[in-house]
């Protein structure tokens, strides 16, 4: 494991609580509250491509999952991955996979899904990685490699990987399920594509 800082860029903290800001109001407060005001302060005031220390946003991911549930969890950031495959930050990335410009040549969901390391790597430092493995029959695997403990312990994280690999699916309007295994050493994600709905 990294002896660096666990850090995260600040666009995707900045870009959850300004969407925490569209909920219900009482479903808003209760974010609000459990972030804590000096959290919030401190994600204001960072520009998207600052880096945050990872724990800021662990307490972000957790306190939306404690409060939307992990169904509504995973639907938040599905839908704020979305977006940054289809215009935010990850664009590159889509565009990439759209066009075989990705390391097997290819193009579609999977494409994208092989990028999935690359776009943890840019999204994040000491953390640890992501290693992908396609799978016969279609589908993929993608395999934590020393994951910081933090990450591996938040349920609210996992719903945010779980988001960006769903949204990976959707950018493509591909059916498939996405699979969060966990194991005390780190977090596995079985995406498989075609037809059905996320599990």
């Amino acid at each position: 494991m990294s002896k660096e800082p666990a850090e995260i860029r600040a666009h995707y903290t900045k870009v959850a609580l300004k969407r925490v800001r569209a909920l219900p109001a009482g479903t808003r407060a209760a974010i609000r509250e459990r972030v804590g005001a000096d959290v919030q302060r401190r994600v204001r005031a960072a520009s998207s491509l600052d880096w945050l220390p990872l724990a800021l946003s662990v307490r972000v991911c957790d306190a939306i999952i404690d409060v939307l549930g992990e169904d509504g969890a995973r639907r938040f950031w599905t839908e704020l991955m979305f977006d940054s495959y289809d215009r935010g930050m990850l664009k590159p990335l889509t565009t990439m996979a759209r066009s075989g410009l990705g390391g097997s040549g290819s193009s579609g969901p999977g494409a994208l899904l092989e990028l999935a390391p690359r776009a943890f790597e840019l999204s994040t430092r000491g953390c640890g990685s992501l290693e992908f493995f396609p799978r016969e029959g279609g589908g993929v695997t993608l395999t934590s490699v020393n994951l910081r403990p933090e990450i591996t312990r938040s349920r609210g994280f996992h719903c945010l990987f779980f988001g960006a690999c769903r949204a990976m699916l959707d950018q493509f309007r591909s059916g498939g399920t996405v699979e969060v295994l966990r194991s005390e050493g780190g977090l596995t994600y079985d995406v498989r594509l075609g037809s059905g709905s996320s599990e």
